[in-house]
C-alpha cells in the first residue's frame, strides 16, 4: 500500500502516524500544505501554503500540481482536521470514484462547533452559527463521500456521524520521552501548565486556582504558551505536576506526552468518558470546582506523584505507543478489524507487539 496523511497535522497525530508506520515496515508519507506553529511536522514534506490573498491563484496552482498526480499515486488517503487534497473536500467525490481508500481522522475543533461558556456541564455545543456554517457544509460533504472516519476517543463520537467509525487512541513516539519521575522529597514542586486555547482550557480557573493554593504551599507555577513542541518538552520535564484541560471531558495529547514523561497528569475527564478508558487510566479528574483539592492532594504528597507518574508512563506504553497503533491502522487500511468501541479498541492496541 501507498499511504498518505495530510494535508495537515494535529499536536503531531499524523507526524507519530507515519512514523509508527514506516517503523513497522509500510509504505507511508507525510504531506501538508502548511507546518503549524508548534513545529509539526517532523518528517515528511511541508507544501509551504500560505494565506496571502494576492498568492491564492498561486497557491492554488500549487495544489493541483500535488494533488493531481497525488490521487493516482497513492492508494489509502489518511486526511486530518477535515482536509483533504482539494478545500472544501471538493477532491473527495473523484476519490472515491477512483476506488481510493479515504479516512478522515477528526481531532476537536473543526467537528465540535461552538463552545457554551456558560453552562456548568463545560461541554461543547452542537450549536451553529455564523462563519461555522461553512464547516458545516464541508463536513456534510466529508460525510457523504469519505471512506471511513477516525477519532481517539468516546467525547467526539457523537460529533460524527459516520457509518463506519474508528477508534484508535492518541498516540506518540515513546522513544522520544525518557520518563523523569518526581522526586518524592522535593520541597518545592513545579506545577506546570500548557493550554494550547486559553478559553477552551479553562486556563482562567487554573491561573486563580494557582493564587488561591500560593498562599498556603511553596510551589513554582509555570504557563507555557507559544512554544515549539521542543521548546515545550524542556519546561515539562521539569515539572512535578502538570493541569491540562478543565472542559472537554477527556484527555489530549498534551496529558499523554506528559504521562510519557512520567508526570502525574490533572485534567477533567467526565464520569461518562471515563468509564469507557482501560480502568488503570491513572489521570487526576478535576473540575473548576475541586482543581484546588486536587492539586493540593498531590502537592502534600511526593509519594503519590512519583506513584502517579509511573503508572502514566505503563499507560502510556500499553496504549498509546504510534507503532502498536500503526499495526492497528495498517489493519483497518486493509479492511482486516472493524470498527470497535472505545474500550475495546485500547484493548486491541494494547495487546500489539513491538
Amino acid at each position: 500500500m501507498k499511504i498518505l496523511h495530510g494535508m495537515s497535522d494535529v499536536a503531531g497525530q499524523a507526524t507519530y502516524s507515519v512514523d509508527g508506520l514506516k517503523k513497522n515496515g509500510e509504505n507511508a508519507e507525510l504531506v501538508v500544505w502548511r507546518k503549524n506553529r508548534t513545529g509539526y511536522p517532523e518528517i515528511g514534506r511541508d507544501m509551504h501554503i500560505g494565506e496571502k490573498k494576492m498568492l491564492y491563484p498561486y497557491y492554488a496552482l500549487k495544489m493541483l500540481a500535488f494533488s493531481i498526480p497525488a490521487a493516482f499515486k497513492y492508494d489509502i488517503f489518511h486526511f486530518h482536521f477535515g482536509h483533504s487534497l482539494i478545500p472544501l473536500a471538493l477532491d473527495l467525490f473523484w476519490l472515491k470514484l477512483m476506488h481510493k481508500k479515504t479516512f478522515m481522522e477528526f481531532h476537536g475543533s473543526e467537528i465540535r462547533f461552538s463552545y457554551d461558556k456558560t453552562r456548568p456541564e463545560y461541554f461543547y455545543t452542537d450549536v451553529i452559527e455564523g462563519p461555522e456554517k461553512y464547516r458545516v457544509r464541508k463536513n456534510d460533504r466529508i460525510f457523504k463521500y469519505i471512506g471511513a472516519c477516525i477519532t481517539h476517543d468516546e467525547e467526539l463520537r457523537k460529533h460524527i456521524p459516520a457509518k463506519k467509525l474508528y477508534i484508535t487512541p492518541l498516540r506518540v513516539d515513546i522513544t522520544k520521552f525518557t520518563p523523569q519521575y518526581p522526586d518524592p522529597d522535593k520541597k518545592k514542586p513545579v506545577v506546570v501548565h500548557a493550554p494550547s486555547n486559553y478559553l477552551a482550557k479553562g486556563s482562567k480557573y487554573v491561573i486563580e486556582a494557582m493564587e488561591r493554593l500560593a498562599e498556603k504551599y511553596e510551589f513554582e507555577f509555570i504557563l507555557v504558551m507559544n512554544k515549539t513542541q521542543g521548546e515545550a518538552l524542556e519546561i515539562y520535564k521539569t515539572a512535578d505536576i502538570i493541569i491540562d484541560q478543565m472542559f472537554a471531558q477527556t484527555y489530549g495529547v498534551f496529558a499523554v506526552e506528559a504521562m510519557a514523561l512520567g508526570k502525574p497528569v490533572i485534567t477533567y475527564i467526565s464520569d461518562v468518558i471515563r468509564k469507557t478508558f482501560p480502568p488503570e487510566l491513572p489521570i487526576f479528574s478535576a473540575t473548576i470546582d475541586n482543581l484546588d483539592e486536587v492539586v493540593e492532594r498531590l502537592l502534600q504528597d511526593g509519594r503519590l506523584r512519583e506513584e502517579a507518574g509511573r503508572a502514566g508512563r505503563r499507560y502510556v506504553e500499553d496504549y498509546h505507543d504510534n507503532r502498536k497503533i500503526a499495526k492497528m491502522q495498517a489493519e483497518i487500511y486493509r479492511g482486516m478489524i472493524e470498527p470497535m468501541s472505545t474500550l475495546d479498541s485500547f484493548l486491541y492496541v494494547k495487546q500489539k507487539m513491538v
